[in-house]
């Protein structure tokens, strides 16, 4: 392609830059990077290098060098940048490990999701994490919070106590409907819960523009209703069809990938069956939209 989606970068706190890309659609992930005292780290990585090498430019116009990466959960969107920061430690959750390598790398299937970046894909060479260390030390008095599950087996958000700046990962999204089918729609539930209590000030999601604590609210909402759904459209033995004709998505309708809504309610009804559960999301899986 001749053209990458636009990247904005913006210091939403003292040192710490959030990287909005392109609307969030699919492909197309946030990243963010925390400055201190001459050290960068980097908080996922997009999913090609020359998406990163845009951020570990900003990196170095800020005077300094990138000593660590932390890939939120094992997607491709996610880490498909590593190989720009080769230098550096790179990290994630070893559930997430654990996932990517069990899920190899499906170039067709990318192709197929990703149709904008297709001719990429083939050239595309992933940098495996290593096992994130406990505890982890992170600029700006950083903590990492981890959930299993929710979007995947297992993610990892980041905050920013002092300023109040929550790094979601894809336990949040804005502007972009998002997507339940590695995950466990209960569990993200709880997941949105713990951050929502954190009452942030700041929200980068893991997909979509900049958010606040009200983002998060609205994304719970939605997944209590498509969770309430669920259980009563098995109850009741309706099909995912007639059970998606009484859903209503509320201020998602207007959000990008509004396929995802079939998908998201089919895995809270497969729940809702026993047909899936926490102990089921080790393994990861990857199918056509409906």
């Amino acid at each position: 392609m001749s053209e990458w989606p636009k990247q904005i970068i913006s210091e939403v706190a003292d040192g710490i830059f959030a990287v909005i890309h392109g609307q969030g659609e699919m492909g197309v992930s946030n990243a963010t990077f925390i400055v201190e005292q001459g050290r960068a780290c980097v908080v996922d990585t997009m999913t090609f290098p020359e998406m990163a090498a845009q951020m570990a430019q900003a990196i170095e116009r800020q005077g300094a060098h990138v000593d660590t990466v932390l890939n939120t959960h094992h997607h491709v969107d996610h880490m498909g940048g590593n190989a720009v920061f080769t230098g550096a430690r790179i990290l994630a959750h070893p559930r997430s490990i654990d996932a990517g390598q069990k899920l190899g790398f499906p170039v067709s299937v990318y192709e197929h999701l990703m149709p904008r970046f297709k001719e990429h894909f083939a050239d595309l060479k992933l940098v495996t994490p290593e096992p994130l260390p406990d505890p982890m030390p992170l600029p700006q008095e950083g903590k990492i919070l981890t959930f299993m599950p929710a979007h995947t087996a297992a993610d990892l958000a980041v905050w920013f106590p002092k300023s109040r700046v929550l790094l979601t990962g894809d336990v949040g999204f804005k502007g972009v409907v998002p997507l339940a089918l590695n995950g466990l729609v209960s569990g993200w539930i709880e997941a949105l819960n713990t951050l929502i209590a954190l009452k942030p000030e700041v929200v980068v999601p893991g997909h979509g523009s900049l958010g606040t604590l009200e983002d998060l609210l609205v994304l719970r909402n939605y997944f209590k209703t498509i969770h309430n759904l669920g259980y009563e459209a098995v109850q009741a033995k309706l099909t995912l069809r007639d059970a998606l004709a009484q859903f209503d998505p509320g201020p998602l309708g207007e959000w990008l990938e509004s396929e995802r809504h079939a998908i998201n309610l089919e895995r809270a009804m497969k729940e809702a069956r026993g047909e899936i559960s926490r102990t089921d999301l080790s393994a990861p899986v990857l199918s056509k939209p409906l």
